[in-house]
């Protein structure tokens, strides 16, 4: 019991310590980008379809304060975006500290938990996926670095054969194509989440975790959709990440329990 708490307690602090990192270095490469747009002599295309993406990000609390004075100056937003910067919710979400994050610390602990008591690699997974829906709730995005993790600690957890690396793969081909068909349809549906879903289907397919796992993301899904729907977030804004990384956990935590 002391070594899964030990381990437990090594992974969540390791993922959350890792993840805070990334999130640190992707604000820097933001604020970067910024300045080269706001710079004399930004290539004029460039800086319009940097423009054009300002109120998305604005949206996420991905653009610097500065920035967005600096635009607003210019003429080139409007008074509400303006105040969305200037607003002190904006300010403790930006690029917030390591101390400012300790809120996540407890869901890391659990998901750490829930996968410990599996076996070490799959606390990795479930610590993994997670951090890949913190950066999908902050950023949208799904970093390549985190999904090639999550990707090899599912195989290394739930099917460690080339076989069960096969069907992985198999899986992420799948739900990326389908992902695809999707946005052709006029649909939003990302290729890092296709891809994040596809790896955890594929990896438990041929366990007795998949049979948790399905109705987990049903359940997951509806939670998120009420959860959006509460606070007024369109259900297609909604990031898939973090519906793929509770079910994911809340299996492996059945799987514990049974």
């Amino acid at each position: 019991m002391l070594g899964t708490l030990t381990l437990a307690a090594g992974t969540a602090a390791a993922g959350w310590l890792a993840q805070h990192a990334y999130q640190s270095l992707r604000y820097s490469f933001y604020e970067r980008e910024d300045a080269a747009m706001l710079a004399d002599g930004a290539d004029p295309a460039e800086r319009r379809d940097w423009l054009a993406a300002i109120g998305a990000q604005v949206a996420i609390q991905a653009v610097a304060p500065s920035t967005i004075a600096a635009l607003a100056a210019s003429g080139d937003i409007d008074a509400d975006l303006l105040a969305d910067g200037e607003s002190g919710a904006y300010a403790r979400r930006y690029n917030p500290t390591l101390a400012g994050e300790a809120y996540w610390v407890p869901a890391y602990l659990a998901a750490a938990l829930a996968g410990a008591a599996y076996s070490p690699a799959a606390a990795v997974a479930a610590v993994s996926s997670l951090a890949i829906a913190a950066s999908d709730i902050r950023f949208r995005i799904v970093p390549l670095p985190h999904l090639a993790v999550l990707a090899a600690s599912s195989i290394a957890a739930f099917c460690p054969t080339l076989a069960g690396a096969a069907l992985t793969a198999a899986g992420m081909g799948v739900t990326w194509a389908l992902g695809a068909a999707v946005r052709r349809a006029g649909g939003e549906w990302g290729d890092g989440d296709s891809l994040m879903l596809g790896c955890v289907l594929g990896s438990t397919a041929a366990t007795p975790l998949i049979v948790g796992l399905v109705p987990a993301l049903g359940a997951a899904a509806l939670l998120f959709i009420a959860c959006s729907r509460h606070i007024g977030v369109k259900t297609d804004a909604m990031p898939l990440a973090p519906v793929i990384s509770l079910a994911l956990i809340a299996a492996l935590a059945a799987g514990a329990l049974s």
